[in-house]
């Protein structure tokens, strides 16, 4: 609940209380969703945040693709390597980037999800991605 208010200063108005209520819901059958959205703007809904599409099978995604994303850090640590001369010894530090987070864009090119694609907008299609920094050592040549 708010106040509303028009006008500044001396000239300023009440006009009353402004009430807002926010709802998330779940819906699984994808076929319902637009009725419902119909539904709530024709029951006096004004505005729509947005509409999020996700997957049940979230947790074992993001570990196939975190386990991709070492995959991918470890190749580029190699190529470094080979083109500084130098050996790539052991891993001494693993740091877990959420891509969700923000500023976590600057890591997506450590997973192999490179940019992102006209598949990946489809019906039916959610990405599901993973970032990892990695830190190693120099072996001894």
């Amino acid at each position: 609940m708010q106040t509303a208010w028009n006008g500044y200063g001396t000239d300023r108005v009440f006009l009353g209380y402004r009430c807002r209520a926010a709802f998330a819901i779940e819906c699984r059958d994808l076929d319902a969703l637009e009725p419902f959205l119909v539904a709530a703007v024709e029951a006096g809904a004004n505005q729509v945040e947005g509409v999020d599409f996700d997957v049940r099978s979230k947790p074992e995604l993001r570990s196939q693709a975190r386990e991709k994303a070492v995959r991918v850090a470890r190749a580029k640590a190699e190529l470094y390597a080979a083109a500084a001369g130098v050996g790539l010894g052991q891993v001494v530090h693993v740091e877990d980037v959420d891509p969700e987070s923000v500023g976590a864009g600057r890591y997506r090119s450590h997973s192999d999800a490179g940019s992102v694609t006209e598949a990946d907008l489809a019906p039916g299609s959610v990405v599901v991605s993973a970032a990892v920094v990695l830190g190693f050592a120099i072996a001894a040549s």
